[in-house]
């Protein structure tokens, strides 16, 4: 997985870049007045010193400025691969496309987003949002998006409605307000597919606001990262919803949900949530997290199919706020603790809304720390794999079922409190330990089970084996079908375990015979054929 170290360094070169981009240099242009793109007369061209008249229109490899007050209506087809700063009034926007690193500024409140081609690699800046109306044409297809508005005083949505962000997202500042996806109208529900990362590094970024009534399903295929500044829980919020009206999902298909020195919160209770989703490996990473200004009910799903890597998250509030919200592990899912308190320790938010904390029986649950762990009462008494990766020791809390398989792949599993092997369990010696040796026959059942007969057909000897979760007094007999009883194997008291019998028919003939097993709460029958 990711290491946080690469993801800052990643972080870090986004913003370089994207703060040394307007460095004036020779060659840049400006709008000096209105008319045509190829007019070479509306243009003035930087020499270094001074703005003088250009000989030539700019090919679009430029860093350009169409000046405030100025129109510029595009008569010829323009490829950007440089830098376009709007700050009047682009016409003609058909014969522009928006190449692998070309960037379109939007450098101004209102106006109007060139309704142009925007390709992979290119990028649609807005950064002169104060108040009023959004940006005309914010509802585009765009490939990488980045809101840069240290000015805005009035929250805004861009009116994405079932559009596709191709690239990524980078949230940079808000001013004091927040900017929304959308905000759909009651009977239109939508959906928003976000194939790229999502930035929130200043500011408030939010699915919907409050005027939104219709449900909303965000699918993210890349990371989220919303980072704020250490010592500043305010500088940063992403918030799954910020309305109380629709139902928000939020399915993530990407490596890592990353929450770190921010706040999150969720307006929209129990209707709102978090699913990982992907058919594979994710990280979930929330540390000095505020949930609102008091609390906050953020949930989040783990789906089937979904290993998602906890770490030492705790999913309890800083600032003393209090996460609400409900953390559900799914049929088929996997989650991995890092914590030393285990699951317990991770999973600290209420459950009060959102269906309440959850942890299925068939999914599984892996230990992954650097340091002593318990697996935490939280786990559930019956699961589908236990997974012990710490290379010191995992404590058991509590008598747990394993239905599927017990993967010792480091360190010590402190089996003091004891597991029971379900019927189809087993153990898997990967590099780890038991701390107290078991016989994998002989530990307790979770259930009673009569196996078939081995070898079926026999001749003459054959073994019965069966699986008895308690200590009870059993008889184990052989009858013909006629229903006469021919012998009896077995007749006392047992303890729990698995237990296996031989039965010698040497001395009767060919044909199908009967063993029933009765116990003092369970009898079964099972048929067997002699062959001789």
């Amino acid at each position: 997985m990711k290491t946080l170290y690469k993801i800052s360094l990643t972080l870090c070169l986004i913003v370089a870049t994207s703060t040394i981009l307007y460095a004036q240099t020779i060659g840049d242009y400006r709008s000096n007045g209105t008319g045509i793109w190829s007019n070479a007369g509306i243009w003035q061209r930087f020499n270094g010193t001074n703005w003088v008249g250009a000989s030539t229109p700019p090919t679009g490899s430029e860093t350009i400025t169409i000046r405030s007050g100025d129109s510029v209506y595009i008569n010829a087809v323009v490829n950007l691969t440089g830098i376009l700063k709007n700050e009047g009034k682009l016409g003609g926007t058909s014969n522009l496309t928006v190449k692998s690193g070309g960037l379109y500024s939007h450098d101004q409140n209102g106006g109007s987003i060139p309704v142009c081609t925007w390709e992979d690699g290119s990028t649609c800046q807005v950064t002169g949002y104060v108040s009023g109306s959004k940006p005309n044409n914010s509802n585009q297809n765009f490939y990488n998006f980045v809101w840069d508005c240290p000015g805005q005083t009035q929250n805004v949505d861009v009116a994405w409605y079932y559009n596709t962000i191709n690239g990524d997202i980078m949230i940079k500042n808000t001013g004091t307000s927040r900017l929304q996806m959308t905000s759909p109208g009651a009977g239109s529900p939508n959906t928003i597919e976000i194939k790229g990362n999502i930035y929130v590094l200043g500011g408030q970024f939010s699915s919907n606001g409050s005027s939104s009534t219709a449900d909303i399903i965000v699918n993210t295929y890349g990371n989220i990262y919303a980072i704020g500044t250490p010592g500043n829980l305010t500088s940063v919020n992403f918030s799954i919803s910020r309305g109380s009206g629709p139902n928000v999902l939020w399915n993530l298909y990407g490596d890592s949900l990353i929450i770190q020195n921010a706040t999150t919160q969720n307006s929209g209770g129990a209707k709102c949530k978090f699913v990982f989703a992907k058919n594979g490996e994710q990280v979930l990473k929330i540390e000095n997290v505020a949930y609102g200004s008091t609390s906050a009910a953020v949930s989040f799903d783990v789906a089937s199919g979904s290993i998602l890597y906890l770490g030492t998250t705790e999913l309890i509030g800083a600032l003393s706020t209090t996460n609400t919200g409900s953390f559900r592990v799914l049929s088929g899912a996997t989650i991995y603790s890092a914590h030393p308190g285990g699951i317990n320790g991770n999973i600290q938010c209420t459950g009060e809304t959102g269906g309440g904390n959850f942890f299925a029986t068939d999914a599984s649950y892996g230990f992954n720390g650097t340091e002593n762990q318990v697996t935490g009462t939280m786990m559930p008494d019956v699961v589908q794999d236990l997974i012990i990766d710490n290379p010191t020791t995992v404590a058991l809390s509590k008598p747990t079922t394993i239905n599927g398989v017990l993967r010792l792949k480091a360190g010590v599993f402190d089996n003091t409190i004891p597991f029971t092997l379900g019927p189809s369990g087993s153990i898997s010696y990967e590099g780890g330990s038991l701390l107290v040796s078991v016989n994998e026959n002989s530990t307790i059942p979770a259930s009673f089970y009569v196996y078939q007969n081995f070898p079926n057909p026999f001749n003459p000897v054959t073994n019965i084996k069966f699986d008895l979760p308690y200590e009870s007094y059993i008889t184990v007999k052989i009858f013909d079908l006629l229903g006469k009883e021919i012998s009896t194997l077995f007749t006392g008291k047992q303890n729990a375990g698995t237990h296996e019998l031989s039965f010698d028919a040497s001395n009767l003939s060919s044909g199908v015979y009967l063993y029933r097993i009765q116990t003092d709460k369970n009898i079964a029958v099972k048929q067997m054929i002699l062959i001789k």
